[in-house]
């Protein structure tokens, strides 16, 4: 592999990391009225990313949702902390 190759690659990888966190961002913001604190991206796959969104709400530690982000476009849908458990440690 070309450096050019490289880099491109890296780019396309920083791309889908943003977007990912973008959209998970954009969702809660629809569902929920908490303010948002970041997004972390948990994995990130070739066609979905699993995406914590940390948010305000009074309290220590933060309070998480979780979104499974499809890379082609499709619907952001919300996750348990079941579904991400082996990803998560809940004293995080």
């Amino acid at each position: 592999m070309t450096l050019f190759e490289r880099f491109r690659a890296w780019q396309d990888h920083r791309r889908w990391h943003r977007l990912a966190c973008e959209r998970a961002l954009a969702e809660f913001a629809l569902t929920h009225a908490e303010r948002t604190v970041g997004a972390h991206v948990l994995r990130l796959g070739a066609q979905e990313a699993v995406v914590r969104v940390m948010y305000a709400n009074g309290r220590i530690p933060l309070g998480r949702c979780w979104y499974a982000v499809p890379r082609d476009g499709g619907a952001v849908r919300e996750l348990s902390f079941e579904d991400v458990a082996l990803m998560e440690s809940p004293w995080r």
